[in-house]
């Protein structure tokens, strides 16, 4: 008897839902399970997992002792945000570009398919579009870091040391 498609993705997807269960339980299970070993140096259970406590909320704490770290750290994952956002546009853009045509002709399909292409004169162009999208790109990216350094620049210079 065979397995339809369909009925073998909702076989693969109760195994894995089955086995990130058993992990998890596993994980739960072997934390408060005693030590089996002989060696008595190490710290319980209890105590890393208040150790652990005690560190996320001394992290917490981490933006009232060092304000210039966390606003250069908001700034850098600002910068990365953008950056991905405007990527994933570039990336969209591109394959709008290639997937948003339609043709009727099979023959060009598979041409296409096959690197084929009579059309190198649009080859060229998105490939000429792609690059000035990537270094407009790398000049917002520069704009946007130099814009991030000197306010946090401005923020953090208290006076200069020279050298005698």
């Amino acid at each position: 008897m065979a397995v339809g498609f369909a009925q073998k993705g909702w076989v693969m997807f109760f195994l894995i839902r089955f086995a990130i269960k058993f992990c998890f339980w596993m994980a739960v299970v072997s934390i408060f399970m005693p030590s089996l070993s002989d060696e008595k140096g190490g710290p319980s259970t209890i105590d890393a997992l208040i150790a652990a406590q005690d560190t996320i909320s001394d992290l917490s704490d981490f933006c009232t002792r060092k304000p210039q770290a966390c606003e250069t750290g908001k700034a850098a994952f600002a910068n990365a945000g953008a950056r991905a956002g405007e990527a994933a546009k570039a990336g969209y853009e591109y394959l709008d570009s290639q997937l948003g045509k339609k043709s009727d002709d099979p023959n060009s399909l598979v041409a296409r398919a096959h690197g084929e292409t009579s059309d190198t004169s649009e080859t060229e162009a998105i490939k000429a579009k792609l690059r000035e999208m990537a270094l407009r790109e790398i000049i917002n990216a520069v704009a946007r870091e130099r814009e991030e350094t000197s306010k946090v620049d401005a923020k953090a210079h208290t006076g200069s040391v020279t050298k005698n």
